[in-house]
């Protein structure tokens, strides 16, 4: 069956709008180009980039398309979207004349000159940059990694950086990147799904343990699924050995999805493991307390489950819950002064935020929120509501807030006691100083360097980020922000 017949058979004609006729080539005036060149950027730029290259929605250059690049199979991405996968329908916004000449854009774009303002390479500065006070260099540290996830550091000083892919690879302090880690879990690698965050125990130098954040993949639906699983385990001469579960979820609640697995790990030096899970593109996970997603987690370091969560006792409630209602939280840190625990998560279209995490607390999703629909359409959530806790920042349009570090060493004295929040598709970091009174505000230090995963303060007080570049998987990076007076 043709896919022009299947919409016959779905009743999925618009108002006696003919497929056939209406995917025809099309040709567009310059004016008609640039008009649905500033609509690809109000509606699609978000996730697929300001300049088709890509980003969480993929790249739309020609021979990368996802769901196909002819007209019709355009036309379907736009008209009905691919709401398991996160791409939202417009039907109901855009009139069929607009569609048109969307499809048209869209197949002309990549033969015309880029109209977007050039983006900057990424990787190594050849000058001094200055933000918030202090003047760096920005320099390489790791390259030719895909889609790198999380860095932590050993005690001896190596680096450990996970790809999403599903490697987890060992950086010396000879600059040598090593060969995956043999033995590593296998991953559920679809969407934002694969290998994640990794951290090293307090006591490692006692224990060795390592600890890993992953989509853990199991069968259902027809096809694989996933949901984010936490393990631990030590190398021993490049392998992965002693795996412990620390937590995981049964089978029933996997889902084919590739969206919103959260998941950043955190310490907070008495014993106790926090972390983040998403609410796997389902809005109704997230303020259903029975359910694991869209919630902040917490364990003792073994995955023991302790006796003084705020839930503790309510039989209806996933007994590792600290706080639920976040959408798919990327940035999770325990700050070195006040000892409290803070978040950045994905909004909607715009509405990521900044979140101090208090036990118990609800933090909305999906029933407050400050941003919009993909395909802004009505959202049907509030703004606010008393009973849930307000973000100390939010931002609209989206930074795709990703990697989130407490700044608080000697190497930047100007930003001790900040935060540094990376942005996916910002493509940025921005300093966040929060005031005795509760108040923040945020200041851009860098962008355009990249998609900003990760964002760790290391051993030498230096930051270091892990970039993903949208335009090549395989082409990402670490880099470290080190003061300009510094010694390389």
């Amino acid at each position: 069956m043709t896919f022009k017949s299947c919409l016959g058979a779905l009743g999925l004609v618009w108002g006696g709008w003919s497929v056939a006729a209406e995917t025809a080539p099309l040709r567009l005036s310059e004016e008609a180009y640039q008009r649905n060149h500033r609509q690809y950027l109000l509606l699609c730029a978000n996730c697929h980039g300001a300049d088709r290259n890509g980003g969480l929605g993929g790249s739309l250059v020609p021979g990368n398309w996802r769901r196909g690049e002819t007209a019709e199979e355009i036309l379907k991405s736009i008209k009905i979207g691919y709401p398991e996968a996160g791409m939202p329908g417009f039907g109901a916004l855009l009139p069929d004349a607009e569609v048109r000449e969307l499809v048209a854009y869209l197949q002309e774009a990549p033969r015309r000159p880029m109209a977007e303002t050039a983006r900057k390479t990424a990787g190594a500065s050849t000058r001094d940059l200055s933000a918030a006070g202090e003047t760096f260099v920005l320099e390489d540290v790791a390259t030719g990694l895909e889609t790198p996830w999380g860095i932590a550091w050993l005690p001896d000083g190596r680096m450990l950086v996970t790809e999403r892919p599903g490697r987890l690879r060992i950086l010396g302090t000879d600059g040598r990147m090593s060969a995956p880690v043999a033995g590593t879990p296998a991953v559920f690698a679809k969407g934002q799904g694969g290998l994640m965050d990794v951290a090293v125990h307090p006591n490692h130098a006692q224990n060795g343990w390592i600890y890993l954040s992953y989509s853990q993949p199991r069968p259902g639906g027809g096809g694989e699924a996933g949901f984010t699983a936490i393990v631990r385990g030590k190398i021993v001469d490049g392998r992965w050995v002693e795996q412990q579960m620390i937590f995981e979820v049964p089978a029933a609640l996997h889902s084919g999805s590739g969206r919103h697995y959260g998941s950043r790990l955190v310490f907070d030096g008495a014993g106790f493991l926090f972390f983040g899970i998403g609410d796997r593109g389902a809005d109704g996970t997230a303020q259903n307390l029975a359910h694991p997603a869209g919630k902040i987690h917490r364990l003792h370091d073994d995955g023991r489950m302790p006796a003084d969560n705020p839930f503790a006792g309510r039989a209806e409630v996933w007994p590792s819950v600290w706080a639920y209602g976040v959408r798919n939280p990327h940035g999770l840190v325990r700050d070195g002064v006040t000892g409290r625990l803070w978040e950045t998560e994905h909004g909607p279209r715009g509405g990521d935020e900044f979140n101090w995490i208090e036990a118990g607390k609800n933090y909305g999703w999906a029933a407050v929120s400050r941003g919009k629909n993909y395909n802004y359409m009505p959202v049907k959530w509030a703004t606010s509501r008393p009973d849930v806790n307000e973000p100390l920042l939010d931002w609209t349009p989206s930074i795709g807030a990703s990697g989130l570090a407490f700044y608080n060493a000697a190497a930047f004295p100007a930003w001790r006691g900040s935060f540094l929040a990376g942005g996916l598709v910002g493509e940025r970091v921005d300093q966040i100083v929060v005031s005795a009174d509760g108040s923040a505000r945020r200041e851009t230090i860098l962008k355009d360097r990249g998609r900003v995963r990760d964002v760790r303060v290391g051993p030498d007080g230096f930051v270091y980020l892990a970039l993903n570049d949208r335009r090549d998987e395989k082409a990402g990076r670490i880099v470290r922000l080190r003061p300009a007076a510094a010694q390389k």
